[in-house]
């Protein structure tokens, strides 16, 4: 059936070449190869026999963002993303899968406790390893590969911090919350915020401890093997949680959760994914709320798994006029280069991809960039520090939680007052 649709998406690309006009990839290099068309192209001539399974096509399947542009803007309707993930997944098949990234993936992302462990040992190297801006240390979960610096990981997860999340009175509804790595390791930051306004808008929030990774990082490398069981593990536990309502704050797991997980799992996860919402989508269409303005300059960037990938543009952008002084700059919706295993393996490149973001932060003349994805953040911050800007990144959700605190609405706000806000 597979080999089917696969073949019926590959016939229905006219070879317009629209896709060459904003794939971010291509506006770089340049390379036939690495752009829509031409990866269709190799899978045209792979379906034919007259190319092979290699790792130099492996090579040119990773060179793609998946920001998923492409499909917006193809006349034909060509489902992009379902053609270039059969194929890295009919190579792994074939070639298998990198040593340290199937072992990473089979052995620790389905084991939270011993993936906590690897997570101990590598706050400690940080610890003893001397600050600066390039060291020893990647994104999650490929803390051993590449030399890309990333900002300290957390003392306690998120997961552990929100273990008892504790019932309010009289709830509105139940929702669950699906964290995410970098939410959980990195920026649990995030995570406060996501809990402290959904609380205060009445909702009782249950954070599943038994989560794992949503799976993109093994399916961006055809381990449909580990991607399936990460799978199973979360709809299973959301569904014992009961909850009416599942929410995230990153844009590449609620696109997976949402898009990948049918694939995955079939109809079974159908369930799962219609109670799936971005936060700041959620907030929007459930909750009616003022808020006294941040007198701060903010501006925001769409992530692409957000914008092109789950359509959500409006909700964050609401969020943010009736919280801040927000202000659009030039072409939000442009990729800032980041990406998992893209960004992994060509890092340089997305920098390069990433500068074009970079200045129209600085053009816009904000002092804080807002968006919806921790990965982006992760990428934007590096971008803005490289340039030694003095613009902070941060989350949507933190800009309303700041500006309902400034409103002297938030619950518990002598508890919240303790730490460092967002912005100072």
């Amino acid at each position: 059936m597979i080999a089917r649709e696969w073949e019926t998406e590959i016939n229905k690309c006219a070879k317009c070449g629209k896709c060459r006009s904003i794939c971010p990839v291509f506006l770089e290099t340049g390379n036939e190869s690495m752009v829509a068309r031409g990866r269709i192209s190799l899978a045209d001539a792979l379906r034919d026999g007259e190319i092979f399974h290699t790792e130099l096509l492996r090579d040119y399947l990773l060179s793609c963002k998946k920001c998923l542009r492409c499909s917006s803007i193809c006349p034909s309707g060509v489902d992009y993303d379902f053609i270039i993930q059969t194929m890295l997944d009919d190579l792994a098949n074939h070639l298998g899968i990198w040593l340290i990234p199937k072992i990473i993936f089979r052995l620790f992302l389905t084991r939270r406790w011993l993936f906590n462990i690897l997570l101990k040992s590598a706050t400690l190297f940080q610890r003893l390893a001397p600050l600066k801006r390039h060291g020893a240390m990647r994104h999650l979960p490929f803390i051993f590969m590449g030399g890309r610096w990333i900002p300290p990981l957390s003392k306690k997860s998120a997961l552990n911090k929100y273990r008892n999340t504790g019932k309010i009175a009289n709830p509105k509804m139940k929702v669950g919350f699906y964290v995410g790595c970098l939410i959980n390791y990195v920026y649990t930051d995030i995570a406060d915020a996501v809990i402290e306004v959904l609380n205060h808008f009445g909702v009782e929030v249950v954070v599943p401890t038994k989560q794992l990774c949503c799976g993109i990082p093994a399916r961006s490398l055809g381990d449909v093997k580990t991607a399936r069981e990460l799978a199973d593990v979360n709809v299973k536990v959301f569904e014992e949680a009961d909850v009416d309502f599942i929410v995230n704050a990153c844009a590449t797991c609620g696109r997976t959760l949402k898009k990948d997980y049918p694939r995955i799992l079939g109809d079974s996860a159908l369930k799962f994914t219609d109670k799936i919402y971005d936060i700041s989508e959620f907030i929007e269409k459930y909750f009616a709320y003022e808020t006294k303005s941040l007198s701060t300059k903010i501006t925001y960037h769409d992530p692409c798994h957000l914008y092109w990938g789950q359509n959500i543009a409006k909700q964050p952008r609401d969020i943010l006029r009736r919280s801040s002084g927000f202000q659009e700059m030039e072409n939000p919706e442009r990729c800032c280069g980041g990406g998992g295993v893209f960004n992994l393996l060509h890092y340089d490149l997305s920098m390069k991809i990433g500068e074009h973001k970079a200045r129209s932060i600085e053009k816009s003349g904000a002092e804080v960039v807002a968006t919806g994805c921790p990965g982006c953040r992760l990428q934007i911050e590096d971008l803005l520090a490289t340039r030694g800007s003095t613009i902070k990144c941060t989350h949507t959700i933190q800009i309303l939680r700041d500006a309902l605190l400034k409103t002297s609405q938030l619950k518990d706000c002598a508890r919240l007052k303790e730490r460092e806000r967002t912005i100072s």
